[in-house]
């Protein structure tokens, strides 16, 4: 019995040996100088600030590699208190982080550098380190000189990528007022415009705001074409536009409401206003003769003839019809008559097809073409041809 009892403290003895051991090495590490935090921000060479802080960091990160090793060695074991211990351990130390007085230090290192190249680096890595340092372009409206419906237009948006990156300047078209006028951009200043909607700009190295800048007159707005054009003064020309392909039908300019602009050659000012340009283009696409390939079709067979018509401006394509003219109406035989449809808004489109019967020899190819028309007349074409087994 005496035998046993001095074997059992001999045990307890060690495992509380082992455990002191353990402490005193994950003490040591902890009490090893923080050389980030004895810095000098202020005057210290960008390289000694990233060694130091990283260094820093990779010493945390060892310390938790090898608690976790402990722990998982613990529990293997099934050592409850050595588990504890270094779990313990673990959750009193700190991640390694740059504060926000620290960070403000650094970004006015950032801001007073000359070589740009190291300040393009040195910021890269602050934004990477730093929680506090995320520069953004602060988009915004003065209204303090506002009057009527204008000054209840209040307009604050944030936008931020990491450094190096750019971000593109949103148009605010479709924000406007009588009184308050029409916007034609964004300034430094309230008062004066410095950078031009749809503009991609640098995200600066310390925050920035930019104002939304208003003017009495017309702003012209062609999302097809990307055009936007200010217009002040007693009358005012709408600017040419020039369609992006022959595809595209100009229907004139439009107000806010949908209401068409008097179709003369001076539009008169009046009060502020942004006027859009509206396009009707109704595409064909994607022809395909169904269960066969390439157009490839049997004779004296009815074949379905598969189509989809894309409405690629920027208004309802409204009622339109759709053909199907053989060149040889005699090889060609069109069994279903023309589709009608009666509405199509901008971006959709609308599947449809032809029940036809080709006649003619192995190889003979029919042309035929596929027409498109709307409630003004106008049309839209795409050449079709089928080739028979």
């Amino acid at each position: 019995m005496k035998h046993n009892k001095i074997i059992i403290a001999a045990i307890l003895i060690l495992a509380l040996a082992s455990s002191a051991v353990f402490a005193e090495s994950i003490a040591e590490k902890m009490d090893e100088p923080v050389e980030f935090s004895s810095l000098d921000l202020a005057t210290a060479e960008y390289n000694t600030i990233i060694d130091s802080f990283q260094a820093e960091l990779a010493s945390y990160e060892s310390q938790c590699n090898i608690l976790y090793a402990r722990m998982e060695e613990a529990r293997s074991k099934g050592d409850v208190s050595d588990y504890f211990d270094a779990k313990d351990f673990l959750r009193s130390l700190e991640r390694p982080s740059i504060t926000e007085e620290q960070t403000e230090i650094l970004i006015g290192r950032i801001l007073n550098e000359s070589d740009d190249e190291a300040k393009a680096s040195f910021a890269a890595w602050l934004y990477d380190n730093s929680s506090y340092y995320s520069p953004s372009i602060i988009l915004t409206r003065d209204t303090s000189k506002d009057e009527g419906f204008a000054k209840y237009f209040d307009y604050t948006y944030k936008m931020s990528t990491n450094i190096g990156g750019t971000v593109k300047l949103p148009s605010l078209s479709g924000y406007y007022t009588p009184e308050g006028g029409v916007f034609v951009g964004w300034g430094i200043t309230p008062d004066e415009v410095t950078y031009e909607a749809g503009t991609e700009i640098d995200i600066p190295y310390s925050d920035l705001t930019l104002y939304a800048i208003f003017k009495t007159g017309i702003l012209f707005v062609d999302s097809v074409t990307g055009t936007e054009v200010f217009a002040d003064g007693s009358e005012i020309s709408a600017p040419e536009l020039e369609a992006p392909d022959d595809s595209y039908v100009f229907l004139g300019w439009y107000d806010i409401l949908g209401k068409k602009v008097d179709g003369s050659e001076t539009l008169d000012a009046g009060a502020s206003a942004v006027y859009y340009a509206k396009w009707r283009s109704l595409d064909v696409e994607g022809v395909y003769a169904k269960y066969y390939d390439d157009l490839t079709v049997p004779a004296e067979t009815q074949i379905k003839l598969c189509f989809s018509v894309a409405n690629k401006g920027n208004k309802n394509a409204g009622s339109f019809t759709v053909e199907l003219v053989p060149e040889n109406e005699s090889a060609l035989k069109v069994i279903s008559g023309s589709i009608s449809a009666y509405s199509l808004h901008e971006g959709m489109s609308k599947n449809g097809s032809f029940t036809v019967i080709a006649y003619g020899n192995s190889g003979d190819k029919l042309n035929a073409t596929i027409v498109v028309t709307d409630a003004d007349g106008n049309t839209w074409t795409e050449p079709v041809t089928l080739t028979i087994k």
